[in-house]
């Protein structure tokens, strides 16, 4: 029963907790798609978006020429995006891989910290992956959000830091597993000095939606400076042997 009364089963979840008020729309979609086909990726194919959630990375990577494929636990996602994208209701901590070796590429982002059991999102990755195939998976820093920004959501279950991150990815089967600190702040993608920046923000007690109610909405650019300084991602890859 209280699955069933899950926040994340609930078509406001996504209205609500990732709306316009709060969430950081406008391009960085399409720049975090870009840089990810750049630095992971290298050449556009078959990809698998776990989590895929509004659908703003389905339509980044499909502009991108890939060959885009969502699945997400959203009872109304296929009402939502079929009609632009292939998309399915699936839950992939109760459901099996029905994708054995059909992807060149998995993409999720923001998804693993709400499950419960985070291998089953892990090895549902690589056995959707095809031999040679590479997933990115994205996650708050627990070690950089652990004092309160992690729980922003409260459907988030499960913090990861970054060598938790790589092991899981192991265990699941992945070889060449690489993570890192990832800043949500295109402008430190161009040059490592660049991150001084956040790194300072990150010290200072500037107040920021939605972690503290203030007068100011999530998209405002300074709002989003201050918040995504403080609340620093896991970046992690793998590859299917």
């Amino acid at each position: 029963m209280a699955d069933k009364l899950s926040a994340l089963r609930d078509k406001k979840y996504l209205e609500i907790t990732y709306g316009p008020e709060r969430s950081y729309k406008g391009e960085y979609p399409n720049k975090l798609a870009q840089k990810i086909s750049t630095d992971f990726y290298k050449k556009p194919g078959k990809i698998l978006d776990i989590g895929c959630g509004n659908g703003d990375f389905l339509k980044a990577f499909s502009e991108l020429g890939y060959e885009v494929v969502g699945i997400d636990i959203s009872p109304d996602v296929e009402k939502r995006l079929g009609d632009k994208f292939e998309v399915m209701n699936i839950d992939i901590e109760k459901e099996e891989c029905q994708f054995a070796n059909e992807f060149d590429f998995v993409f999720s982002k923001s998804v693993i910290e709400h499950t419960r059991n985070p291998m089953s999102l892990l090895k549902f990755a690589n056995k959707s992956l095809r031999p040679g195939g590479v997933s990115v998976i994205m996650t708050p820093s627990w070690e950089h959000t652990y004092w309160g920004p992690f729980y922003i959501d409260h459907t988030h279950v499960t913090p990861f830091t970054l060598p938790s991150l790589e092991e899981a990815m192991e265990l699941a089967d992945f070889t060449h597993v690489e993570g890192q600190y990832f800043y949500q702040l295109p402008f430190t993608w161009k040059n490592r000095a660049y991150k001084t920046i956040p790194w300072i923000i990150s010290k200072l007690p500037i107040p920021y939606s939605p972690f503290y109610k203030v007068p100011w909405t999530g998209n405002n650019e300074i709002n989003k400076l201050v918040r995504f300084s403080k609340e620093v991602m896991l970046l992690t890859s793998g590859v299917k042997e």
